[in-house]
């Protein structure tokens, strides 16, 4: 087949079934008043991801010490065979599918078995949903897809209705940077939009030695550090703001006993910030510390038992001895 050919061809597997054009954080700014006027402060998390924010991430992802992506898809090209012949060559539904590299390994165990794959990927970043979306249709023949550019919640109630079990993926240890509010409302969500029999392969850090934690938090290479900071400049971009970034520093540090990482911005010194756009000036002590983002680090049995409490049961378990890195593959009941 000409190349012509197969362009068209692949470019005919992918529909849209939500291309939203909304900017998802259009109408936020009351949230980032509300959230610099608690105590502590907070910024949501939401803020790290620009295209600047994203890149940075992109960076500490691929340094020594970040071992979460690195491992998990270790697990998922050791197991992808076993988690096919468990679940069957069925619909995947895939929340912040983004370029979808890791899901690569299961998408090439359906192609080696001349299966078909339905696929359904949720990302609020159209941009990246289309041109990925295109690559994957291009290298994977049997690939059907239909994306879904919009939130996780919008997402779920647009999935079309489906006469056989789907396999729900929600992998990179996202899961585990909700806050538990935020946890609890993504399986009820998950569970009112599954049916019983539907399968969710979901990755997670889990709890380890706190010096390996801190290292990946704190790499050498600066990144960690740095794609925080970015969400000062991402609200000086988006509200017109006057951070200086320089008068403030990272700080991450992992509690053994919460099983929790907290990442946390700190004020240099004393010093007034204006967002100018949302008409809206803070101060800041020297010390204070601002709340970015949060990583819970599961114990696999506690996570297993919250996870049969939202409606899924354990149906299988990966778990990487060295880093204790953890794929854990449920059904919805």
């Amino acid at each position: 087949m000409k190349l012509e050919s197969i362009e068209v061809y692949a470019a005919h597997r992918i529909h849209f079934l939500i291309r939203s054009t909304e900017d998802p954080l259009e109408a936020d700014g009351p949230n980032v008043i509300h959230g610099l006027c608690q105590s502590p402060k907070r910024i949501s998390s939401v803020y790290l991801y620009d295209k600047i924010g994203t890149e940075l991430f992109e960076q500490q992802c691929r340094t020594p010490e970040y071992y979460l992506r690195r491992v998990e898809a270790q697990l998922l090209r050791s197991h992808a065979g076993e988690i096919i012949e468990l679940c069957g060559c069925i619909p995947i539904v895939e929340f912040g599918a983004g370029t979808a590299e890791k899901t690569q390994t299961l998408l090439a165990e359906y192609e080696k078995r001349g299966a078909r794959c339905d696929y359904f990927p949720i990302d609020v970043d159209t941009e990246t949903l289309s041109e990925a979306m295109y690559e994957l249709s291009l290298a994977y023949r049997g690939l059907f897809i239909q994306c879904l550019g919009t939130t996780f919640e919008k997402g779920l109630r647009a999935l079309p209705r489906c006469p056989e079990a789907r396999l729900f993926l929600f992998l990179g240890s996202s899961f585990g940077n909700m806050r538990l509010p935020e946890i609890d409302d993504f399986l009820l969500q998950l569970f009112t939009a599954a049916a019983p029999g539907d399968f969710l392969l979901l990755g997670a850090d889990l709890d380890k030695d706190p010096v390996i934690i801190n290292r990946a938090y704190n790499d050498s290479g600066g990144y960690g550090a740095r794609s925080t900071l970015n969400m000062l400049g991402h609200l000086n971009r988006r509200y017109d703001g006057n951070f200086v970034l320089d008068d403030f520093r990272y700080r991450s540090q992992y509690d053994s006993h919460a099983k929790r990482n907290d990442v946390s911005i700190e004020s240099l010194g004393d010093q007034t910030v204006t967002l100018g756009r949302l008409g809206f000036t803070v101060s800041f002590a020297a010390a204070e510390l601002i709340d970015a983002e949060i990583m819970w680090k599961f114990d696999p049995d506690a996570l297993v038992a919250l996870l049969d409490g939202a409606g899924f049961s354990m149906v299988h378990r990966w778990l990487d001895p060295v880093y204790r890195y953890g794929l854990f593959l449920l059904r919805r009941k």
